[in-house]
C-alpha cells in the first residue's frame, strides 16, 4: 500500500527527532536550482503531495506548512486536503515568511536543518542570518529523503546527443572564447557554471534528463586554459565524447567537482551564489576571492545567433501546421462526442509528432474546458478530466520542443455559444 503523507511525515518527524532538529526545510530546487527538475530530487513535492513547479515545504516536530505563489494557489488547496500541510499564500498581505513563521512556532535555540545541495550559497547564507536574529540556529543537515524516501526514483542516466551546429549557429570554440573574455574583464581565473541550461547551450549538447527540458544533469568548470564537464560518464556516447575531445573539453565524474574545485590553486573564482548550491560553495578554497556576479552565459545566450532565428520561426511554421489541423478537427470532433481535455491533449501530441524535427512537448497542455479554464496552470488529470461539450469556452495552453526551436502559444477558442 502506498504511504500516507501523513506517514511519510511522521517518519520525518522521528527522524528529525534523532537528529535534533526542530525542523526541516525543503525546496523545489535541485543542486543547479532548476526550476523543474528529474524526479530524485522532487523531494518537497515527496514529502507534501504538491507537485507544483515553485514552493517550500517546512516540516516542525508538530507543524507542517507549504508556502507558493498564486499561480498554484488553487492546486495546492486541493493537494493539500487530508495532509498535516497547510497552504502558506506568497506575496498575500499577513503571510510569514518561512523564518517569520518558524520564529513563531518553535521556541528560541530551536535548530532547523537545511540541505547543501539543493539550497543555493545565498539562501544557505540568508537564511542562517535570519534564523540568528530570531534566536534560532541552522544546520547544515543531510536530506532525510535519502534515508526515508523508500521508492525514490534513480538519477537519470539516459544519453546526450549534439545539438548540430546548423542549429546552434556557433561552435564550442567561438562560445568559450566569448565566455573566457567575459572572464578577462573580471580578472576570473575560474567560473563555475551549474545552470544545466548554460551548460548545454556552451557545449552545444541537449539531453532528456528533465521533463519536457532538453537537458542534462552536469556542472562546467572553466579557466582561461582549461573547460571540465562533470558528469555521469555512462551518459556519453562514442559520437559526444569525441565532440568533446574535438573542442578540449574533459569529462570527468559528476561527483569529482568538489575535489577539484578545493583544490584550485587560483585566486578569484566566478560563480552566481544565487544560483551555485552551498556544497560546492564551501568547497572552494579560502584563498580564493569569490566574484558573486550572473553568469557571463546568461547574457551571451539570450543574444540570438541567425542560425538560432532561423530555426524558431522553422519551428513556428511547423508548430502553426500542426495547430492548424487540430483547430480543424477539433469543433467537429467535439459536436460528434466523446472528447475530452486529455483525448485532446493527446490527438494535439499526435498531430505535432507528424512534424519534422518533433522531440516532444515543452510542458505538459493545459487544456482547461469551462470552470477549468479559470484555474492558473491547471492540468488535466484522469480524476478531473471534463467531457467537452459544443458549448462554452476551451483555454488550451501548449507547446513543443523541435530540434531547431522551442514553442509555446495559448487560445481560448469557443466551442459554440458562450454567455
Amino acid at each position: 500500500m502506498k504511504e500516507s503523507i501523513a506517514q511519510r511525515v511522521n517518519n520525518l518527524r522521528t527522524y528529525m527527532a534523532a537528529h535534533g532538529w526542530a525542523a526541516y526545510i525543503f525546496p523545489s530546487t535541485d543542486p543547479h536550482h532548476s526550476e523543474y527538475t528529474p524526479g530524485y530530487w522532487k523531494t518537497r513535492a515527496w514529502i507534501s503531495g504538491f507537485n507544483g513547479s515553485a514552493g517550500t515545504a517546512v516540516v516542525t516536530l508538530d507543524d507542517a506548512a507549504l508556502w507558493t505563489d498564486s499561480r498554484y494557489f488553487i492546486a495546492a488547496e486541493e493537494q493539500l486536503k487530508n495532509t498535516p500541510f497547510r497552504l502558506m499564500k506568497e506575496r498575500v498581505e499577513g503571510t510569514p515568511s518561512v523564518t517569520q513563521w518558524l520564529a513563531e512556532v518553535l521556541p528560541p535555540g530551536s535548530t532547523e536543518g537545511m540541505d547543501p545541495w539543493t539550497h543555493s550559497a545565498h539562501e544557505i547564507r540568508t537564511a542562517k542570518e535570519e534564523l540568528m536574529h530570531c534566536g534560532l540556529h541552522l544546520e547544515i543537515a543531510d536530506q532525510p529523503a535519502d534515508t526515508l524516501w523508500k521508492d525514490r526514483p534513480s538519477l537519470p542516466d539516459s544519453p546526450v546527443s549534439i545539438q548540430p551546429l546548423a542549429f546552434a549557429g556557433r561552435s564550442v570554440t567561438e562560445k568559450l572564447a566569448f565566455i573566457r573574455e567575459a572572464m578577462a574583464t573580471r580578472q576570473a581565473d575560474g567560473l563555475i557554471l551549474s545552470a544545466l541550461d548554460e551548460i548545454a547551450w556552451t557545449l552545444n549538447l541537449r539531453g532528456t534528463d528533465v521533463h519536457c527540458t532538453p537537458v542534462f544533469v552536469a556542472y562546467t568548470w572553466i579557466t582561461p586554459s582549461r573547460c571540465a564537464l562533470y558528469i555521469n560518464k555512462v551518459k556519453l556516447t562514442e559520437e559526444v565524447s569525441a565532440h568533446l575531445k574535438e573542442y578540449g573539453v574533459e569529462t570527468r565524474n559528476y561527483t569529482d567537482i568538489l575535489q577539484d574545485l578545493a583544490r584550485f590553486d587560483g585566486r578569484r573564482i566566478w560563480t552566481d551564489c544565487q544560483a551555485t548550491n552551498y556544497a560546492l560553495y564551501r568547497s572552494l578554497p579560502e584563498t580564493c576571492t569569490v566574484i558573486d556576479a550572473a553568469s557571463p552565459v546568461a547574457l551571451l545566450k539570450a543574444v540570438k545567433h541567425p542560425a538560432e532565428i532561423a530555426g524558431f520561426r522553422r519551428a513556428m511554421l511547423r508548430d502553426g501546421v500542426a495547430m492548424v489541423k487540430f483547430l480543424k478537427w477539433l469543433t467537429p470532433a467535439v459536436q460528434a462526442g466523446g472528447q475530452t481535455e486529455l483525448s485532446i491533449c493527446r490527438k494535439l501530441d499526435e498531430l505535432r509528432s507528424e512534424q519534422e524535427l518533433y522531440r516532444g512537448n515543452s510542458f505538459d497542455t493545459i487544456a482547461g474546458y469551462a470552470e477549468h479554464g479559470a484555474i492558473v496552470h491547471y492540468e488535466p488529470t484522469p480524476e478531473t478530466d471534463k467531457t467537452l461539450l459544443p458549448k462554452g469556452l476551451l483555454l488550451l495552453d501548449s507547446g513543443a520542443q523541435y530540434e531547431d526551436g522551442t514553442t509555446d502559444l495559448t487560445r481560448t477558442i469557443a466551442l459554440g455559444p458562450v454567455s
